[in-house]
């Protein structure tokens, strides 16, 4: 796990840049879930709330793992884009699971995880397709992170907004 090296002087490229960007979109998306979309108040399992990390902090080493090893040219492709994928997925998967206890207006509909979904299948079967372009793979999932992080911030943004009344007071 060897990521720290992409950000130094001699090490620093786009894929530097394209790695920051996936984790701060893994981020946001973590953490518009359970900062603002579950409902606090409700009568939720903490017990699930609270176990759903495990899967999140496999996922996230998993991606971690395989940051370092997608530049590798000595490395199987194939394997380390599928278990990037892998990674996203199952931390995507542990964060989609908590929809069920966010605030009633905020609660994902099939259309929503659909969507999710289709938007996580597209950049793996592209990613698998250019496996042997680590820059290119890296590249797809940049772009997918960001897609499905506009895609949540868009839901959230607008069902607030239209059954909330939001204090977003920003200046």
């Amino acid at each position: 796990m060897d990521l720290a090296d992409f950000f130094t002087l001699e090490n620093f490229s786009i894929h530097s840049i394209l790695y920051f960007i996936i984790m701060v979109n893994l981020f946001m998306n973590y953490f518009g879930q359970f900062d603002h979309a579950i409902d606090e108040e409700g009568n939720n399992k903490r017990i699930f709330l609270i176990y759903s990390h495990y899967p999140i902090f496999i996922g996230l080493i998993m991606v971690t793992v395989s940051m370092s090893f997608l530049v590798n040219p000595e490395a199987h492709h194939l394997f380390v884009t599928s278990f990037f994928y892998m990674g996203i997925g199952i931390l995507q998967v542990a964060v989609l699971s908590n929809g069920r206890f966010n605030k009633s207006h905020l609660r994902y509909d099939r259309k929503f995880y659909g969507s999710q979904a289709g938007i996580f299948l597209i950049g793996l079967v592209f990613s698998l397709l250019f496996s042997a372009n680590p820059t290119i793979v890296i590249t797809i999932a940049t772009l997918m992170t960001l897609a499905m992080e506009i895609h949540f911030t868009h839901f959230y943004i607008t069902r607030t907004k239209k059954f909330s009344s939001p204090d977003w007071k920003l200046f």
